[in-house]
């Protein structure tokens, strides 16, 4: 009996090892975008965001306005209030520690998810100090008027 060898053909393609690296190079590829959508944050003002709401209804979002006067509640640990801006409201909830200047009248920058009945959800807070304005320059918030990234 005569024993055959597998032949090697090193000149061969290799089926196996391609296969193999355009799985790896398709998962690669896959993760990488899944991560970029989910890193995405569209910056705006609440009177831009609410112009094309149903677009933006579950992604992650920064918007800026003003604390409307008299709207900031806090019950249970979770502050409720208005964010104001050109006359469009928008109903805000955030349960985390909020910084000291955050008070009725502030300037906020609130990052989270927009809702479809008109609510926002902040999973980040961030309040704008007046008193660090230069005098005679606009506020940051009419700055960035016009400017936004969506």
């Amino acid at each position: 009996m005569t024993e055959q060898m597998p032949k090697n053909n090193p000149k061969g393609i290799r089926w196996g090892w391609i296969v193999a690296a355009l799985f790896v190079i398709a998962a690669l590829s896959f993760f990488s975008m899944k991560g970029s959508e989910e890193a995405v944050h569209y910056y705006m003002t609440v009177s831009e965001y609410l112009e094309r709401q149903p677009q933006y209804v579950g992604k992650k979002i920064k918007l800026a306005g003003k604390v409307k006067m008299q709207s900031l509640k806090k019950d249970a640990g979770i502050y409720s209030f208005v964010v104001e801006d050109l006359g469009k409201n928008l109903n805000v909830t955030y349960g985390g520690i909020a910084p000291d200047t955050f008070k009725d009248g502030s300037e906020v920058v609130v990052e989270g998810v927009g809702r479809p009945d008109n609510r926002f959800e902040a999973t980040n807070l961030m309040a704008k100090c007046a008193s660090k304005y230069s005098e005679g320059g606009l506020p940051p918030l009419e700055q960035m008027r016009g400017k936004s990234q969506y």
